[in-house]
């Protein structure tokens, strides 16, 4: 008889730490989605979705790698022949193919780590703010150079390992916890913040030489370029501790701040990386392919950046 109880006992326990599990999941998935529908949609493209749009050429095949809700990928689609968008995130698809409505976009769930394509399937790739959360860097790089063409060009933003990289709000449990605990009194973290300072990994920041050494000599670095400083960091603190009752407005400000303080290279003083990397094209040779590349400075590359955008 106490055999039996016991074993019901157990049962139920497990029974209610499923259901205890997915009502968790259930309210995580709802606030995702929620943050995703306060992202504001505005006309141009702002923050890193400019300066991948300028650096995009004309008419390209284009793989958004971890595209979240659409926020970048509608403007990306103006100039690109066509995007093909993958995320793991299945919430941040759903609001994605509501909000872009575009024949040149298609919409992708994949699994985080072999790239379901064929190889040399396109002529650029695009990551933004994205490798930071990859667990296994060197295997995806492998990945982007397998599917993209020879000559084919990956534009990849990070969070810059620079003079401001201790502000970064997906390590402040660790690195600042009572400010990380007061913070989140006053207004609870953004879900992605409460999973990541909840984790034992760090939100890793990555200079131009990290990332040469990631790739690995596969590809070639054609510019990079390091924009927002203190009011962009200071502007993404705030987007992730949003007030409830204003959150949709306090996120729009904040994507606002971060776009203006983005259009500024601040080189050592910046907090976020854009770099650009072209795979070899077999028929143009070596030689010239770094050539080219000799020819590419930052400074020239800033300037037409700015003046594409």
């Amino acid at each position: 008889m106490s055999a039996t109880v016991g074993t019901d006992t157990n049962a139920g326990s497990r029974s209610n730490g499923r259901a205890g599990g997915h009502a968790a999941k259930c309210d995580a998935d709802a606030e995702k989605r929620q943050f995703y529908l306060n992202m504001p949609s505005l006309p141009i493209p702002l923050d890193r979705g400019r300066i991948a749009k300028a650096w995009l050429p004309a008419n390209a095949e284009l793989l958004d790698i971890g595209c979240s809700a659409g926020y970048h990928v509608r403007h990306l689609a103006r100039k690109a022949k066509r995007v093909v968008a993958i995320d793991v995130d299945r919430i941040a698809l759903e609001v994605a193919r509501r909000r872009v409505k575009s024949s040149r976009v298609t919409f992708l769930e994949y699994d985080g780590h072999t790239l379901p394509f064929a190889d040399s399937s396109f002529d650029s790739i695009t990551m933004l703010d994205v490798l930071e959360h990859v667990h296994d860097r060197p295997t995806l790089v492998a990945e982007i150079v397998r599917v993209l063409r020879p000559g084919g060009t990956w534009t990849v933003t990070v969070p810059y390992r620079g003079a401001l990289r201790w502000l970064s709000p997906e390590n402040m449990a660790a690195d600042y916890p009572r400010l990380f605990r007061f913070l989140s009194a006053v207004c609870p973290a953004q879900v992605w913040v409460r999973s990541h300072n909840a984790s034992a990994r760090r939100h890793q920041h990555f200079s131009v030489a990290d990332m040469k050494q990631l790739v690995d000599g596969r590809m070639a670095a054609v510019r990079h370029s390091r924009r927002g400083s203190l009011a962009y960091a200071l502007a993404y603190l705030a987007l992730c501790f949003p007030p409830p009752v204003v959150a949709r407005a306090w996120s729009t400000a904040c994507f606002a701040a971060m776009a203006a303080d983005y259009q500024i290279g601040y080189g050592p003083l910046a907090y976020n990386l854009a770099m650009q990397f072209r795979k070899p094209d077999v028929m143009a040779g070596e030689g010239a392919l770094e050539e080219q590349l000799r020819q590419t400075g930052e400074g020239e590359t800033e300037r037409r950046a700015a003046r594409a955008a």
